[in-house]
């Protein structure tokens, strides 16, 4: 994220620190109109004991990309209020600055600053004098932090600095990794019409009823899905539009998060990909999540394969109706030898000779993408379900990792292809 961070002059957040110091010297204690925790209109008093400045500017550097403060405070009365509505009430909305809580060694950001300057400690005290003794320092620049191999700043995502110190460790570890896609203003331009394809013709349908935040994205998840995700068809299961899905692939728009224990038993998710709102900082793209080398589906899969009827586009799947049921369902016949897929392509032929079809291969974490597609996946005997649907059409649970690795072949029994 270093990299892709946009930074600014000191002098802008100097100016900035000495509103805030007005501020307080105005009215070190003041009245909140908030919604409590049962969302009810509530009034508290907050009185600002202490302010330090921690960060790239407490160290000096030229330029920073957000002015970091750690506030103390006491609660005079009535319940909490939320802290940006505290810091909103006292200081008004001052774009990049970060406001944490508590005591620099022990704040609301999950980490310990080493470089700590004590600005504001009551009415009335000498803080021009305590802004001043921070002298700019040429070679100062951003520290290094644990969480630097995560493309977006903490702002832009709803997880606490906890859970993205644990993402961080993750990735180190190889149980997941990632990449970041930066989106051009040419990646925001509408997609010529003759170039959406029928696919994301539903994603333009269901648009409209998006934020429009969220559909100043569309025309650049159009052009990064085309690269990024193969199969599968839009859909939205969420009332505002800012969780979609696309074959194997989960989008999360706005100010996104990681679900706690993502890829924990997903046979149908290959990949997150988080995208925040544009903005004027930055950085703006996707925050595309898989499972590492080291992730135990990863390493399960990692000698499993299958053979699938199809072409490049789109898999061959089949509308399954048992005479028993009133509804169908979509299944997809894998196969654990080339001989396997040729014999079922040359059945299906018989009787219709303009039927075409390829024989293709998936192997690894690639399966996941062809699971994804359909509600049952035949492997020789065993019918699995991959989704409630498919789950209630079979009166049985859904298809578990363990379970579908072990029905499906392994490299070293793969026949030879022909």
């Amino acid at each position: 994220m270093a990299e892709l961070e946009k930074r600014y002059p000191r002098e802008s957040f100097t100016r900035k620190l000495e509103r805030i110091c007005k501020r307080l010297d105005e009215a070190s204690t003041r009245t909140i109109a908030h919604k409590d925790f049962f969302n009810k209109a509530a009034t508290s008093q907050v009185e600002i004991t202490s302010l330090w400045v921690v960060g790239s500017y407490a160290r000096g550097a030229l330029t920073c990309g957000d002015l970091d403060l750690v506030l103390e405070y006491r609660l005079v009365e009535g319940p909490h209020p939320a802290p940006r509505r505290i810091t909103k009430t006292f200081f008004g909305a001052l774009p990049y600055v970060s406001y944490y809580f508590g005591k620099p060694e022990s704040s609301t950001s999950g980490v310990v600053f080493p470089d700590v300057t004590p600005i504001w400690t009551e009415p009335g005290c000498d803080w021009r004098t305590a802004i001043d003794s921070i002298k700019p320092v040429t070679s100062a620049g951003r520290a290094t932090r644990e969480t630097d191999s995560i493309p977006l700043r903490p702002e832009q995502l709803y997880m606490e600095p906890e859970r993205l110190q644990a993402l961080a460790a993750q990735e180190k570890e190889g149980l997941l990794e990632w990449e970041f896609v930066e989106f051009t203003p040419a990646d925001l331009e509408p997609v010529p019409l003759e170039e959406i394809s029928h696919r994301d013709k539903k994603l333009l349908r269901i648009a409209p009823m998006m934020a429009k935040k969220s559909q100043v994205l569309i025309p650049a998840i159009i052009r990064l899905m085309k690269i990024h995700e193969r199969f599968g068809i839009w859909e939205s299961s969420d009332s505002y539009r800012i969780k979609l899905d696309c074959g194997a692939t989960a989008l999360h728009l706005g100010r996104p998060v990681l679900p706690y224990n993502a890829f924990d038993d997903e046979p149908t998710i290959m990949q997150y990909v988080l995208i925040p709102h544009i903005s004027v900082k930055g950085p703006n793209g996707a925050w595309i999540i898989r499972r590492g080398p080291n992730h135990p589906d990863a390493q399960a899969l990692a000698n499993r394969h299958a053979f699938y009827l199809g072409s490049p586009g789109s898999p061959e799947t089949i509308a399954y109706r048992d005479r028993s049921k009133t509804w169908s369902t979509e299944m997809l016949e894998l196969f654990g030898a080339y001989e396997e897929a040729k014999d079922f392509a040359d059945m299906l032929k018989e009787g219709n000779e303009s039927w075409e079809t390829e024989i293709r291969r998936a192997e690894g974490l690639e399966l996941i993408s062809l699971f994804a597609l359909v509600d049952v996946v035949k492997i020789g005997d065993h019918q699995l379900a991959m989704t409630h649907a498919g789950a209630a059409y079979f009166e049985r649970d859904k298809a578990t990792m363990e379970e579908i690795t072990a029905a499906l072949p392994g490299i070293a029994q793969t026949s030879s292809e022909a």
